[in-house]
């Protein structure tokens, strides 16, 4: 019955739905999506980690690491995407990693000569643009505290790297979550330039599909990509505003005050 309305649905529809009647050409790009997401979340997660070090180290008291967090940043986030990742995939076949082999997984990570495999190559790619962004980011969030918060951790007897841990990284984290989610959307996003080093990820299944001489239906298939593309992001956006929302408002309290006035004005 559910199938029977699908095709009915798809039938009324302009264009040239026919593949997407049947399940593995869904199965195919769905395959593609998990690679997708796979990428993006081992990438999210290092990015994330990664920038909150830096952001760290561009503010921390020794000037060393000033300069070598500055420096991280600033080549990464000025290096486009796609030439960093060719640079990492075509670069590290002159770096013998084959001792990586001696550990579990590592013929995931790397080939049989050591030379690393095309999907770490694109996870260490975004990991080092998207870190350096979120790394700047995170910086703006820590400087526009009250210095007086920061002071007075201080005061209480706290570390500089304590005081950044149990102050200033938290209230950060809620104040730029928009941001941050917003480029962790695209980092998921930039997944699809992982097509240019040989991964068949999303985007390079859909065009598997209507490059092929029996399906011409690319408008189609670039449709249901991109819509494959869309939840995702979305999700993430739910999450960026679950993490603004205040406790009064995850609570439901909050949005029944914004609304408020629907109920007109209350009886003296």
């Amino acid at each position: 019955m559910i199938v029977e309305l699908w095709n009915t649905l798809l039938d009324l529809l302009p264009g040239d739905w026919e593949l997407f009647k049947e399940w593995p050409f869904w199965r195919f790009l769905l395959l593609g999506l998990w690679l997708s997401a796979k990428i993006a979340g081992f990438a999210i997660v290092l990015s994330l980690i990664i920038g909150v070090l830096m952001s760290v180290a561009r503010l921390a008291p020794l000037r060393p690491v000033r300069w070598a967090a500055a420096t991280y940043v600033e080549t990464f986030r000025a290096t486009p995407l796609l030439l960093l990742m060719f640079f990492v995939f075509f670069g590290a076949g002159r770096v013998d990693a084959s001792w990586l082999l001696n550990f579990p997984g590592g013929s995931s990570v790397v080939d049989d000569v050591g030379n690393l495999q095309p999907m770490p190559s694109a996870i260490v790619a975004l990991t080092l643009y998207n870190s350096a962004v979120v790394a700047e980011i995170m910086r703006a969030g820590i400087l526009s505290i009250s210095r007086g918060i920061i002071e007075a951790g201080r005061a209480l007897g706290l570390t500089y790297l304590q005081t950044m841990w149990h102050i200033a990284i938290p209230m950060t984290l809620r104040r730029m979550a928009p941001g941050i989610v917003s480029q962790l959307v695209t980092l998921f996003k930039d997944t699809s330039l992982a097509s240019t080093i040989s991964i068949e990820e999303l985007l390079r299944r859909g065009r598997l599909i209507y490059e092929t001489p029996r399906y011409s239906n690319a408008i189609e298939v670039l449709t249901v990509v991109a819509l494959m593309y869309f939840i995702p992001c979305y999700i993430l956006s739910l999450i960026a505003q679950r993490l603004e929302q205040s406790p009064d408002d995850r609570r439901g309290r909050g949005l029944r005050d914004r609304f408020a006035f629907l109920r007109g004005p209350r009886d003296a």
